[in-house]
């Protein structure tokens, strides 16, 4: 008999017809440092990878409370820096936003920098003793600048000297389909021999073609608006036009509305410049700041995809600032996974077992935006 299966994307992992076919796959085991909202957790669901949070470590009970909303079931081994490995179930994937610390050169001579005392240390103490195969590290741009190359040389002879490949890239939101100028410095490292010299982090671009708009709430909570007074004195301070067609992002630092429609970069509260602009009603103008819900579109959720819990808006929008753009790191996870030989990801698997012998008179792939189609299979 001949049956034709048609998945969505996020189902693949779940398709009978991969039992049918005593295919099996690997399940990733990953522990996810500095975790926040959850940034890799979430990037990995996005990304088909088939994989399972062996524990996760976090200090801030407002990150960790949104963090066991989301995935409840999920251990925390707290502070970094007290975490004995022994306690930690071996896993393959490492990942972790760290804090950017400037290295101690005090008494090691000839410049060299000490990585003790630092958060770093902890990541190369745990990943040293345990090696996982993959290592995916993210950064603020910064650190690749020239004040800062000895901390990212460091950071890559530390990784190197353990034995692992590294691979590093600057990578802005905005060049992966979100108007958000988020631009984050990636560090991935790998034990895999199937990377070579040859391989680049960076996945393909994605043509820009949303703006700031459409990531806006349609009823907006009037509590975010400015003042008239407050609206007058930033026009005063700044010499800003308020007068625009369409909302758009008044970026308080560089004092000017940005007309290309991307966004500032979302940081937290207390360094928050983000202003939404909104066109005028009755000659008044209007600006606010972005809702939760607006804030987390512009770093590759979906609706509903967060649960918010009862947490306050400083406390999402500090875990929003912090975290990682979800989108994007969902493609660096597809680009990984793709290149590595271990079936992780269910559509990669598809795509690489269509090309083998295997596959060969039982069907084909059709891939059309979310859906896999899986055509002609024997049953």
């Amino acid at each position: 008999m001949i049956t034709k299966y048609v998945f969505l994307w996020n189902e693949i992992n779940e398709c009978l017809f991969l039992s049918k076919l005593n295919l099996r796959m690997k399940k990733l085991k990953v522990f996810e440092a500095f975790c926040g909202y959850g940034g890799a957790h979430f990037g990995l669901k996005k990304s088909g990878v088939n994989f399972e949070i062996n524990g996760y470590s976090e200090v801030d009970k407002f990150a960790i409370e949104l963090y066991d909303l989301n995935f409840p079931n999920s251990k925390n081994y707290g502070d970094i820096t007290k975490l004995s490995v022994e306690d930690i179930e071996d896993f393959d994937l490492f990942c972790g936003g760290f804090p950017c610390q400037p290295f101690s050169s005090a008494g090691l001579g000839l410049g060299e920098l000490d990585i003790r005392g630092t958060l770093f240390y902890d990541i190369v103490r745990i990943v040293e003793h345990k090696k996982p195969k993959y290592i995916l590290l993210e950064n603020v741009k910064g650190l690749n600048t020239k004040r800062h190359k000895p901390t990212l040389d460091k950071i890559i002879s530390e990784l190197k000297n353990i034995g692992y490949k590294v691979y590093y890239d600057v990578l802005n939101t905005k060049n992966y389909g979100i108007p958000q100028n988020r631009e984050r410095l990636w560090i991935f490292a790998t034990f895999d021999k199937n990377f070579d010299e040859n391989f680049v982090l960076s996945p393909n671009k994605i043509e820009l073609k949303k703006r700031i708009k459409d990531f806006l709430d349609k009823e907006i909570e009037p509590s975010l608006y400015l003042t008239k007074k407050q609206i007058d004195r930033l026009i005063e301070i700044h010499k800003v036009d308020f007068n625009v067609d369409e909302p758009l992002c008044f970026d308080v630092y560089n004092k000017k509305v940005k007309k290309d429609g991307v966004c500032i970069t979302i940081t937290e509260p207390h360094h928050n410049s983000l202003r939404i602009v909104e066109p005028p009603i009755k000659g008044e103008y209007r600006v606010r700041k972005a809702s939760v819900s607006e804030q987390y579109r512009l770093m590759g959720f979906d609706d509903n995809e967060v649960d918010f819990g009862s947490l306050s808006y400083s406390q999402l929008s500090k875990r929003c600032g912090n975290g990682w753009d979800v989108s994007l790191v969902s493609l660096i996870f597809r680009k990984i996974f793709k290149n590595s030989p271990l079936s992780f990801n269910a559509l990669i698997f598809l795509e690489n077992w269509s090309k083998s012998n295997l596959w060969t008179g039982l069907g084909s792939i059709i891939i059309i935006e979310e859906h896999l189609y899986i055509l002609n299979i024997q049953t």
